[in-house]
C-alpha cells in the first residue's frame, strides 16, 4: 500500500463515523489506522440528516407533537489528527449542528436549534503491532472525553446534544492483508455526566484500501446500562432516557492528489430504543500533511 493512501486512512473513518450520529449521541472518532509521526490531517465534513418514525421505548411509530414531525439536522464538523509518534496519535474534533422540525402543531417546540456542540479530544495508542506473510495484524487503546461547547437545550427532541461530559475508552484490533482488504472491531465504555446513562460501545467494519479508492462497510452499536425510563408519546425526553441503536453504512474515499481527497458515505438506523430512526448522507474534504 502507498504511504499516501496510509496517511490518508485514519483521516477516512471520522468520515464514515459522521455519517449517522444522533447529535445527543456518541460515537467514536478513532480508526485502527495510524499516521505516522509528524503526518496529520485535517477534515471539513458536511452531514445531511432525517427521520419521521422514532422507537418510543422499542415501538416504532410515527413521531407526532412535540416530537417536531419529521426532523431534520445539518452538521458541520473540523476535524483533526497527528501523529506524535509512530504509535500515538492524538485526536480533535469541533462540530457544529442545527436541527429543524417541521411540525405546525401549537404545542411543538421551538421548531429550529442550532449552535457548537460538544468538543472532543482523543489519545489513540498502538502498544502492539506483528507482521506476518499475508499482512499485519494491530491491537490499539483510545481514551479520551468530549464536553459541551456552549450552553444549549438538552431536554427536547430538537437539542443538538445531551449537554453531558464524557469518558470514553476503547479497544480496538485490525488484521490488514496485503492486498488491501481489512477487518476492524472495537469495544469500548463510556462514562457521562448530568444523568445521562452510561453506554457500551461496540463497533465493526469491513472494507478495502487501495492505491486509487478507499471504501468500507460499518456497523456501530450503543447499548445503554441503566433502567432509566423510556420515551413515551407526548413527553419530552429527559437526560436519564436510556438510548440503545445499532446503525450500519458504507463509506468512500478518492484521493485527488498526495495530499487532497474526498469522501462520502450513507447510514441508516436499524433498530434502537429511544431514537430516531434517521438516515443520513454525509462528505467531507480532507487535507493530509
Amino acid at each position: 500500500m502507498s504511504n499516501r493512501i496510509i496517511i490518508l486512512l485514519s483521516s477516512i473513518t471520522f468520515i464514515s463515523n459522521l455519517l449517522l450520529t444522533t447529535p445527543a449521541n456518541s460515537q467514536s472518532l478513532v480508526d485502527c489506522f495510524m499516521k505516522g509521526k509528524g503526518h496529520g490531517s485535517l477534515v471539513v465534513s458536511y452531514s445531511w440528516e432525517r427521520y419521521d418514525e422514532f422507537f418510543f421505548g422499542d415501538e416504532r411509530m410515527d413521531a407526532p407533537a412535540p416530537f417536531g414531525g419529521e426532523i431534520t439536522t445539518q452538521s458541520v464538523s473540523l476535524y483533526g489528527i497527528y501523529g506524535l509518534t509512530d504509535n500515538l496519535d492524538v485526536i480533535v474534533n469541533l462540530p457544529f449542528i442545527a436541527a429543524q422540525g417541521n411540525n405546525d402543531e401549537p404545542e411543538a417546540p421551538d421548531q429550529n436549534v442550532s449552535g457548537l456542540q460538544d468538543a472532543a479530544l482523543f489519545l489513540k495508542w498502538r502498544p502492539l503491532y506483528l507482521e506476518t506473510e499475508s499482512g499485519s495484524l494491530s491491537f490499539l487503546g483510545a481514551a479520551g472525553i468530549a464536553t459541551p461547547l456552549s450552553g444549549y437545550e438538552a431536554n427536547s427532541v430538537l437539542s443538538i446534544g445531551n449537554q453531558s461530559t464524557r469518558v470514553d475508552a476503547r479497544i480496538m484490533t485490525q488484521y490488514f492483508v496485503n492486498n488491501g482488504f481489512f477487518i476492524d472491531l472495537q469495544a469500548g465504555y463510556s462514562v457521562r455526566s448530568n444523568n445521562v446513562p452510561n453506554a457500551t460501545l461496540f463497533a465493526g467494519k469491513i472494507g478495502y484500501a487501495g492505491k486509487n479508492f478507499y471504501i468500507d462497510l460499518w456497523s456501530e452499536t450503543q447499548i445503554s446500562d441503566s433502567d432509566a425510563p423510556d420515551i413515551t408519546p407526548g413527553e419530552v425526553p429527559f437526560n436519564e432516557t436510556r438510548v440503545n441503536y445499532t446503525q450500519i453504512g458504507i463509506s468512500g474515499y478518492v484521493p485527488l492528489t498526495s495530499s487532497l481527497g474526498v469522501s462520502a458515505g450513507v447510514g441508516r438506523y436499524v433498530g434502537g430504543r429511544n431514537v430516531g430512526l434517521a438516515t443520513r448522507l454525509s462528505g467531507g474534504v480532507v487535507y493530509s500533511f
